[in-house]
């Protein structure tokens, strides 16, 4: 049940977000919304529902959902081990916020020596 309302509200913010008009556009992306976060937050990945209902900056629930529509595949429910997202609770999805940029930084890479 809270589960329900909380995805709602993410729903609501996603959408008021958007300042979509016409009708049919709101409810695409209500839909798509609704989709993504119930089939990953079930089959894939457990997600902080609350703390994504409740995000200070939105931007990172609005980057958690561009990651869900390009990666999880909503028919099988599958999301590719490496996917790293904000809202994540299983930690092989959890994306270090203290070092965001981790898999496209050159700094962070794991040099292993060649043997010779």
């Amino acid at each position: 049940m809270l589960r329900d309302k909380a995805i709602l509200r993410i729903i609501r913010r996603v959408v008021d977000h958007f300042e979509l008009k016409e009708t049919p556009r709101r409810n695409k992306v209500y839909d798509l919304t609704n989709k993504l976060l119930r089939v990953c937050h079930s089959r894939a990945c457990s997600l902080d529902l609350e703390g994504m209902a409740n995000a200070q900056d939105f931007q990172l629930v609005l980057d958690d959902l561009t990651t869900l529509r390009t990666h999880l595949d909503t028919s099988r429910g599958h999301l590719p081990y490496g996917t790293r997202m904000n809202f994540a609770l299983n930690m092989a999805y959890k994306k270090d916020l203290a070092n965001s940029n981790s898999a496209h930084d050159a700094r962070n890479a794991i040099s292993i020596p060649r043997a010779q």
